[in-house]
């Protein structure tokens, strides 16, 4: 058992090494003042280092092929209408696999899904289970940052699965990834409704163990026609190449600050948002921006940002910046290759994005190619 002085001792040296997670104590100017203030929290600082701390290399799950079994679990919003659980349910069963639902997926307590402890525990069981191959999500919603500090990561390290979502699914992707090194996927939950193009990124990218390549390219524009919906945008050119981290811009954000909030080192970082007004919009960007995320990354990957404008009934302001010229106010400064508009986030035209996989986003020739494969 460590004593409270040597508990500090061992908590600086940690953070000295560790400058990421310092951030927080910046303020602090000396040794000798930090061992002062920390007297009254060292018996909890080695825990809050234990939950900073993050795997050195990626942990790749094994492949899901057609007649596995998946685990549905609901880590986040509740189901609005019972149906919606078949409907999730049989969206996943269009891959061929049997689905399992979680124990407490039809559970209620307000706008959540069962208490904290009931959805970290399908999410444990699911991953401790041998005969359970993989993991979906039924929905996003609200609730996920929640569970985080509930979640079993010693054992999802010794049993890595499969296991996608998107929306509010950010902040478990992120938090997976973060403390085990284990590759999470951001593409479509069961209750998205999804067509061919999402099919088929979640067949090439977790059904399949050859490299993943070329991703998230807008669909074929019919003959004729000029593409304005799904038009890549140059916001910055160049190329970077790094792990891929990130997802809805919200979730992203609200992790900054807590011990699984994403390392965005070298790293390409993407980004898709619904529903945000321009302002707001610009709010979390400048918070990623004020702590150091945007200027981390090697490249900026912008999916798509539904319904990202002023609204029409009592708008927050008279006057407003469109979202691409908060983007571009945002991004440009940093000089780092930035493409926007590609196919991933709140559209029925979903790619899937490996978390913790190495990807090569080249924002002159428009394109973002997944380097390797991200299952075994």
């Amino acid at each position: 058992m460590w004593s409270i002085k040597a508990a500090v001792e061992r908590s600086v040296n940690a953070f000295q090494m560790l400058p990421d997670f310092s951030r927080p104590f910046r303020q602090v100017s000396s040794r000798r003042r930090f061992l002062q203030a920390a007297g009254g929290v060292a018996a909890t600082l080695p825990t809050v280092l234990a939950g900073r701390a993050e795997a050195a290399t990626s942990l790749k799950p094994p492949v899901l092929r057609s007649r596995d079994t998946v685990g549905m679990v609901a880590p986040a919003s509740n189901a609005y209408e019972p149906e919606e659980i078949l409907i999730a349910k049989e969206t996943m069963e269009q891959y061929g696999f049997k689905v399992e639902l979680g124990r407490h997926i039809n559970a209620q307590n307000g706008y959540l899904a069962g208490t904290d402890a009931e959805r970290a525990a399908d999410i444990n069981e699911m991953f401790g289970r041998p005969e359970i191959r993989g993991i979906v999500t039924f929905s996003g919603g609200y609730g996920c940052s929640r569970i985080l500090p509930l979640l079993d990561y010693e054992l999802i390290r010794r049993s890595p699965k499969v296991i996608i979502g998107h929306s509010d699914i950010t902040a478990l992707l992120i938090g997976i990834n973060r403390k085990t090194g284990l590759i999470t996927f951001h593409g479509s939950s069961g209750l998205t409704g999804v067509g061919d193009y999402a099919r088929s990124h979640f067949r090439r990218t977790i059904m399949s163990t050859e490299a993943i390549g070329d991703v998230a390219k807008p669909p074929q524009t019919d003959a004729g026609t000029v593409e304005r919906s799904n038009r890549l945008i140059t916001i910055v050119p160049g190329r970077a190449t790094g792990q891929l981290v990130g997802g809805n811009l919200t979730l992203v954000t609200n992790l900054i600050g807590t011990p699984f909030e994403p390392d965005t080192r070298g790293k390409i970082l993407f980004l898709e948002e619904i529903d945000e007004e321009p302002y707001r919009v610009d709010r979390m960007l400048t918070q990623l921006w004020l702590a150091g995320k945007l200027q981390d990354a090697a490249g900026i990957a912008l999916g798509h940002f539904v319904d990202c404008y002023p609204k029409e009934f009592r708008a927050s302001f008279p006057q407003t910046i469109s979202l691409e010229n908060v983007l571009r106010d945002r991004f440009q400064p940093l000089k780092k290759p930035t493409l926007y508009n590609l196919m991933f986030g709140h559209v029925r035209d979903n790619a899937v994005l490996p978390i913790g996989a190495t990807a090569t986003l080249d924002a002159t020739a428009k394109t973002l190619v997944i380097n390797e494969n991200a299952v075994l």
